[in-house]
């Protein structure tokens, strides 16, 4: 007896109905949802969304024919959900933000690592190609280890850091010269002030300068910052009065650095930068007495204390 599957058989005595009892209405069904699964996993296969499509395509196949008709619907109500149209950039109120959404390359920030850990990397290849692309980045604000690069024994590694190195200290250099002559031209204008202010401290920290460029750029930052104090004030912030005091002690000027700090403590009695401005100067120069008067003071002043606060007020209170 043969218990084989006709096929041919089947096929001939297939035909198309809409009666629900009919023994052809089941394969119909499965016929035509299985024709629809093969055409969705082709279009999207050439769209470029295999992987999607093909857990998709399980789901309708597996589940005919309510798998297929419930993708249906929900693409029908996504075309007509408004939310799929809202620009979540526009609701941002920083321009900075929508910038780099728009610049970010994605495939280069997938193989970005940081630069220290670029540097370690054994294979030489690889570092080379880690390096670049930490270079394609803004590595201005990171050039204490491009510095570190520089005696790194791939001598590639080295020229490559060297490159970025000269192509960043000429822009500060075009910068800060461009900002020379216009604080020359206006000394009393606040935003040129502020700004040539703010990117010589920039400079000076940067950790690529030697000694004697430090000394030379911090005179010019507490020259700059007298400036802004004689004719803005309150213009200066937190962050002034910290690096002109750093700026003070980096050129020996002790009782300046300690002036500053006071006109700090007087002038932002709540901020904690303040206190920790004149601790710096009495730790500096060895003035017990007056940092336990300061420490005294800051604990007493209601500032509220950050964790760099709390520890250094633990570790003097063990003293």
């Amino acid at each position: 007896m043969n218990t084989g599957i006709n096929l041919e058989r089947i096929i001939n005595g297939f035909h198309f109905t809409l009666n629900a009892r009919d023994p052809n209405f089941i394969f119909q069904i499965i016929f035509v949802n299985t024709v629809v699964v093969v055409a969705y996993l082709i279009v999207f296969t050439l769209l470029g969304k295999f992987r999607p499509a093909i857990c998709k395509s399980l789901v309708m196949l597996l589940t005919p024919p309510f798998g297929v008709i419930c993708f249906f619907v929900n693409f029908i109500v996504s075309l007509f959900d408004r939310k799929s149209d809202i620009d979540y950039l526009e609701l941002t109120f920083s321009k900075e933000k929508k910038e780099f959404a728009k610049q970010t390359d994605y495939e280069t920030e997938k193989e970005f690592v940081p630069l220290e850990e670029a540097l370690i990397i054994s294979d030489v290849q690889d570092k080379r190609r880690a390096l670049l692309n930490v270079l394609k980045a803004d590595v201005s604000n990171n050039m204490k280890s491009l510095v570190k690069a520089l005696d790194n024994e791939d001598p590639e590694t080295a020229h490559y850091a060297a490159a970025a190195l000269m192509d960043i200290l000429q822009k500060y250099s075009k910068k800060l010269a461009g900002l020379q002559q216009k604080y020359q031209e206006n000394p009393q204008d606040a935003d040129i002030n502020r700004e040539y202010a703010d990117t010589t401290f920039e400079y000076i920290s940067s950790g690529v300068l030697g000694e004697i460029e430090v000394k030379k750029y911090s005179h010019l930052y507490v020259d700059l910052i007298d400036n802004l104090n004689t004719f803005h004030p309150d213009l200066l912030d937190t962050e002034h009065y910290k690096n002109v005091v750093e700026c003070l002690i980096n050129i020996g000027k002790y009782d300046d650095a300690d002036r500053w700090a006071n006109l700090s403590i007087e002038r932002q009695p709540n901020m904690e930068q303040s206190y920790l401005n004149a601790l710096n100067v009495k730790y500096k120069t060895e003035q017990w007495e007056d940092f336990k008067i300061v420490l005294d003071k800051m604990l007493k002043s209601g500032a509220q204390l950050s964790q760099k606060g709390i520890g250094v007020v633990r570790f003097w209170n063990r003293k």
